[in-house]
């Protein structure tokens, strides 16, 4: 696994799990910013944030912000379809270009 520090896209925001151990997570997915100069699909990796730092995300978040993030990152396949998949387990979460928009609830 290597250390990385890098401003995500957040896609998607999903409820709280629970483990076994009664730990908080929360799973979702987000988008690296891509290289202006190049022509390339955007990446997306499945991040993983784990204890207290899961409210903050479900609480202060919203699709589409940005946020500058500190984790591990791995990767992950699978034998059967060859397909890799990255997996960043972030540790810290400061945000950046964030709304500060209100939004009703009903």
């Amino acid at each position: 696994m290597n250390y990385i520090s890098c401003i995500i896209r957040i896609l998607e925001i999903p409820k709280i799990e629970l483990t076994s151990n009664n730990i908080e997570m929360v799973r979702f997915r987000v988008q690296l910013p891509s290289v202006r100069n190049k022509i390339q699909s955007p990446i997306i990796i499945y991040s993983t944030i784990w204890g207290n730092l899961a409210y903050d995300i479900i609480s202060y978040y919203r699709i589409n912000d940005y946020a500058l993030v500190e984790g591990y990152i791995s990767t992950s396949s699978t034998n059967k379809k060859k397909n890799s998949s990255i997996i960043l387990n972030i540790t810290k979460l400061h945000p950046f270009l964030f709304k500060v928009k209100s939004e009703k609830r009903e």
